[in-house]
Order: structure tokens, then sequence, then C-alpha cells
């Protein structure tokens, strides 16, 4: 699934920052006012024209992302979509990442799978997205990682809807692990 929202546009990041809340509010009688006093929305919009966020904000409505509503009050609303909830899951899934610690605990990380042939596609696409985590391969359906990604790997799971047929171990020792820190650049034990 390709999601409809260019990274790093400032639809990208509106989405987003809608998508956290569900719904936004801002004060004024028509968008170019609202958005104007929406300045303090954050740093990232300091530089951006407001006619350019208004825009951005008439695309998502238009591609059915977000919802845009003038109150009796004269609030202006931006609400999250069924649509728009998927494209920042989406977003947010794609933006995962497994944080390096300062120091390595010197434990490994094993994720182990077994899924069905009739789900190929989900298992193409674990084995792909383990790969863009930093995950290297063993063997074909059992990958390391030297960081602790275990609420990560959940989500993955859950994404690909293959929870079942994954296992995740935590171990403090692999063979050949002196092949495996090189790989990982991590240093040698000292014998």
């Amino acid at each position: 699934m390709r999601h409809h929202v260019q990274n790093g546009s400032l639809a990208h990041t509106l989405i987003k920052a809608i998508g956290m809340t569900g719904v936004f509010l801002f004060s004024g009688r028509n968008v170019s006012r609202a958005l104007w006093k929406a300045e303090k929305w954050g740093r990232e919009f300091e530089n951006k024209k407001w006619r350019e966020v208004k825009k951005s904000l008439n695309e998502l409505k238009h591609r059915g992302l977000v919802s845009l509503t003038f109150k009796s009050d004269g609030i202006f609303e931006a609400r999250i979509t069924k649509k728009g909830k998927e494209i920042v899951r989406k977003i947010d899934f794609d933006d995962l990442q497994i944080i390096k610690p300062n120091r390595w605990d010197e434990r490994w990380r094993m994720v182990i799978f077994d899924i069905p042939n009739k789900m190929h596609k989900h298992r193409l696409a674990l084995t792909q997205k383990l790969r863009n985590l930093g995950f290297q391969m063993i063997q074909k359906s059992v990958w390391v990682h030297p960081y602790p990604c275990d609420e990560e790997i959940m989500v993955v799971r859950k994404f690909y809807n293959v929870d079942p047929y994954v296992t995740y171990i935590e171990t403090a020792h692999v063979e050949d692990e002196d092949v495996w820190r090189e790989k990982f650049d991590l240093e040698f034990k000292r014998r």
C-alpha cells in the first residue's frame, strides 16, 4: 500500500499533527485568518507561507483525509477521517525505527517466523521491513539484531497480521558471534 501524502511535505506534517489528536481547532472567521492565528502551532510552520498550509489542508480535504468545518462561534475545525487515520497509521509505520542505545547490552534479538504459503505477500513484506529496520538474515526465516526492539517487532507483527506465526527471542549468545559483531560494527569481546 502506498500512502497518498508525500513524506516530508507540509501535507504530511499536517495530517500527522491532526492525526495525533483526531481534531485540530483554529479560531477565526475564515481559513486564512484561522491559519494565521495558528502560527503558534509550532516551529515547523514558522517559515511556511500560510497560503501553503491552506492549500495543503484543502488538498487533504479533497483526498478525503480530513474534514474542514466552520463552527458558528468562528472556530475552524480540521478533523481526521477514517481514511486519514489509515494514512497516519501507515506513515507512523513507515517511520518506525530501532533506536541504537549508547552502549550495547551484549544481548541478541532474534525474529523467527513460519508464515503459511497462502500469506506469501505478508512474508515478503515482513522480511523487507526487518531488513529496513537493520536486521541481518541468519536463515530465510531467522533474523537477528543487537538492540532492544520487542515493541517495534510487536507493531510489525500486528501491522502485517502475522502475529501467530512470528516469535521474538532475546539471547546472550549466537553461534559465530564474532561474525555478527562485525556485521553490526560492534566491539569484539576481549579474551
